[in-house]
This record gives structure tokens, sequence and C-alpha cells, in this order.
């Protein structure tokens, strides 16, 4: 397995989060809510956990910030929905929330954190570079970060990846009205159930799903999906349709079908 780059940088960061506070949401239902991060502005990075399962989904919204703020609205929705009907989560399943990825982008209107970073372009592996195209196709100095994992913000939540562990993410964005994610396994056939229940096309090599060519115009390097994909973690990219609707019944209809699946996946190793 893979190592980290800048490991020690992970671990102070995740110092950051060491407080955890159980805060009552609805009725009798509680959320397991931790600080995991701070971001350059000291907004803390709050990471929400529904259920108790060892196997996990986790949701992230608003890595871009203020131009996708209806991802942060998605991912609270969700979570109001998840604190309503505690039984939509399988037994054996955990799901974790961190609705605002770049808090400090939302609260200034940027895509980018504080120091002119992009959030999807700062994460290690093979495909990371300094110099890196924003999500308009435009090539900037300087976009990926002095070197992976140098933003607070990046480091965090890398730290709190690598000792998670998701069994499969969901990173929302807009605009573009596309998924991306899967290849084999299970993480595969997570995202084609996602996309069929939720009605996001997927693009895949092999063209099941989608036109099987990407609809991106540019080179994403230093994503996070990407690093994930390199260390061996599942998860997909969705990228809503519209820039301000959170399309809350889709992506619903989506999670409850991977939430089925992955319920049964804890009945077979039962």
């Amino acid at each position: 397995m893979k190592r980290l780059s800048r490991r020690s940088l992970l671990q102070s960061a995740a110092a950051l989060g060491a407080g955890v506070a159980l805060a009552p949401v609805s009725a009798g239902v509680s959320v397991r809510s931790s600080d995991i991060g701070r971001s350059q502005l000291g907004a803390p990075l709050t990471m929400n956990q529904f259920g108790s399962g060892r196997t996990r989904l986790f949701i992230l919204g608003g890595q871009h910030g203020g131009p996708e703020v209806n991802t942060v609205r998605l991912s609270e929705m969700l979570m109001e929905h998840f604190a309503q009907n505690p039984s939509a989560i399988p037994p054996n399943v955990s799901v974790f929330v961190l609705p605002a990825g770049n808090p400090d982008g939302v609260t200034t209107g940027s895509r980018q954190f504080i120091s002119g970073v992009d959030p999807n372009r700062n994460w290690g592996g093979p495909e990371w570079q300094s110099d890196a195209y924003d999500s308009n196709g435009q090539f900037r100095p300087g976009l990926g970060g002095p070197e992976p994992f140098s933003e607070p913000e990046t480091a965090a939540l890398a730290n709190w990846l690598w000792n998670t562990w998701p069994t499969y993410t969901i990173n929302y964005h807009s605009v573009g009205g596309f998924m991306f994610g899967g290849g084999d396994g299970l993480a595969g056939e997570l995202s084609a159930i996602y996309s069929g229940a939720s009605g996001y096309p997927r693009p895949t090599a092999s063209g099941s799903g989608g036109s099987g060519r990407s609809p991106l115009t540019y080179r994403a390097t230093g994503n996070m999906n990407g690093w994930m994909r390199s260390v061996g973690m599942g998860g997909c990219l969705i990228e809503l349709a519209s820039v301000s609707d959170p399309e809350f019944n889709r992506n619903l209809a989506g999670i409850s079908a991977v939430l089925q699946r992955l319920g049964a996946e804890g009945q077979s190793q039962a």
C-alpha cells in the first residue's frame, strides 16, 4: 500500500480536530460531530457522522466554495434527511458528511483557498502538478500549490481519509450534469448504481453508462479522486446539472440505492 507524502503535516492537521461532541439534531437523533482541521481563516472543518456501522460512506460538499454553494446546501439537506430518517442507514453502515470542504471559499465566494491554491488540484498521486488547469480550462501557474498536500484543508481531509478509509466517497461539484467514478470492483458497481438511480450519465472507458469520452476539455491534475484511486480508495465525483439547484431528490435516489447495496454487502458478510 502506498504511503502519504508529508505524513507529519497530515498528522499535525488532524490534531486540530481532536475534540468530539454529540450534537442533538431532532427527535432523539444525534449526530457525532468532530472538527478534523481548520481552514486558513480558522473556520472548522466539521465532519458529521450518522450511524455506527463498519462500512463507511463519505459525502463531501463545497470543495470549490462559493461558486458551488448548491453542493453545500445539498450536503446539509442530506444531513437533515439522515437525522430525521435514521432507518435510511443500514445497521452495518456509517455515513460521514463534510458539507463544506472549503469554508473560506463559501464565505468569500471563491473557488480557491485563501492562498489561491485550488482545493481539487492540491492532492498527491502520480498526476499532481504545481501549474494546473482551473475549472474553466485556463492554465494557471501555482494552482496546484508548491507541493501535494501543501494546504491545511487538503492535509486535514487527506489524513482523515487515510485513517478512516471510507468504503465509498461521493464528492459533489457543479456545474456539469455528469459523474465520474468507479472502475473495477465494488466502487465501480456502486457508481453504476448511483448513475442509474440518479440519472447522471457516467462516462466509462468502455462507453457503458455514458459516451466513454471525458466531458472535460482539460486535464484535472492533482484532484482528490485521482489520489484516492492511486492509493486504492473507491469513490465518484458528481457534477450537478444546475449552478443553483441542489438537486436533492435525484441525489437522494442515488444515495439510497448505494446504501441499499452497502446494506446487502453487510448481510453477505454476516
